[in-house]
């Protein structure tokens, strides 16, 4: 235990560090995000000066669906994953008790290389504005990487305890590309984990200290289950990425200092995922950690498809509105600073509950997990609504 605890001190002890000046580069290289009106403002004079760009609509959308808040810092991603990343490797090369197989260095080289390129993409992006197909298309090739890596779903576990679903009917592996695994149908059912997880936690990073906070807890969750399971690599993951992000907290949580923005958002949910996955498939209880995100998201999505009625997948996950959970709370009359203790008690709530649960109940825990949730959504959008209307 003393080597996770301390994992998870420096990593918070970094995040404290690093932030402060991740901010000063922020103000350097003008990675600076305008107020919603500035930026309405001017993408309307370029559209009027005819100044190509095909992605106005993306953008007024996003534009739209942020709160009305003063110029803020970004780059705030690089606080907490840059800790995570020297904290992580650091001790996986330095430490005694925890050791990768051989035969799994490639994949961790792999995992490592990729977060370290979305992040630079986050960098970019926060500066010079990359398209919404851009960003997406980055999701959809890390979330293959992950997917073909030997990182495979090769089986689950039925609820209610009905018997064990076997996924590895088809296993190609390629001797020259070590990292390459592909397992038919579970990398197929693993890919519709990947990229949905990546979206859903970077859509709810629409107020102030919540994508982070709510991530900071479902990674303590996780790395209960871990150690809990004697799983050493996915418990020191988590608990680093757990303190980098309560460190880089102090700076944003409401009101802010600093943002993540895509530099964040881009690469959070692709190491979440990872986690999720590492030494065991933790399914079930990263489905019930993340029921939230993963429900608001799909009835968000449905709500995209009855309204807008988009043409395609990609131009249904470019839209931005304020259907999110967060926004309809905002509706309500919650604080950001309320917003935020609601979600944290709740992930909390849920997440301790299917670790501690009697193994017998840990699928009803999952179920009904999902179920109040959606409850719980529909409840708060038709309240919203009507105050609204």
């Amino acid at each position: 235990m003393t080597i996770y605890l301390l994992a998870g001190l420096v990593a918070f002890l970094g995040a404290v560090i690093v932030t402060p000046w991740v901010g000063l580069l922020a103000k350097r290289f003008g990675a600076i995000q305008e107020p919603p009106e500035v930026t309405l403002r001017r993408i309307q004079e370029q559209r009027e000066k005819g100044l190509p760009d095909k992605d106005y609509e993306s953008k007024l959308q996003a534009a739209r669906r942020r709160l009305d808040k003063p110029p803020m810092l970004l780059w705030g991603g690089i606080g907490y994953v840059l800790p995570f990343l020297v904290v992580s490797i650091g001790v996986l090369l330095t430490s005694q008790s925890i050791n990768i197989p051989v035969a799994d260095v490639s994949t961790y080289i792999l995992w490592f290389s990729t977060i370290a390129i979305l992040l630079m993409v986050g960098m970019y992006d926060d500066v010079f504005e990359l398209t919404g197909r851009v960003q997406f298309l980055f999701h959809l090739l890390a979330s293959l990487l992950l997917v073909l890596s030997p990182i495979d779903l090769r089986g689950i576990n039925i609820p209610f305890g009905l018997g064990f679903l076997d996924l590895d009917v088809w296993h190609v592996t390629l001797e020259r590309i070590p990292w390459f695994s592909l397992v038919f149908p579970g990398d197929f059912l693993l890919f519709l984990w990947v990229l949905p997880l990546i979206n859903a936690i970077k859509w709810i990073g629409g107020s102030d200290g919540l994508m982070e906070g709510d991530m900071a807890i479902a990674m303590l969750i996780i790395f209960l289950v871990s150690f809990q399971y004697g799983q050493p690599t996915s418990a020191l993951f988590a608990i680093t990425l757990a303190g980098a992000l309560f460190g880089f907290l102090v700076f944003n949580f409401f009101p802010n200092k600093i943002i993540s923005g895509s530099t964040g958002k881009t690469v959070i949910g692709f190491i979440i995922a990872g986690i999720s996955l590492i030494d065991t498939t933790k399914l079930a209880i990263s489905l019930i950690v993340f029921a939230l995100p993963l429900v608001d998201a799909f009835w968000v999505l449905l709500r995209r498809i009855i309204h807008y009625k988009p043409r395609s997948f990609i131009q249904l996950m470019l839209i931005s509105n304020q259907y999110h959970f967060h926004f309809q709370l905002k509706k309500l009359g919650f604080s950001e600073r309320k917003i935020a203790y609601f979600e944290y008690a709740y992930i909390a709530f849920w997440g301790l509950l299917g670790v501690y649960a009697p193994y017998q109940w840990k699928s009803l825990v999952l179920v009904l997990s999902w179920v109040v949730t959606f409850g719980m959504i529909l409840s708060i959008t038709a309240r919203a609504n009507e105050k609204g209307s």
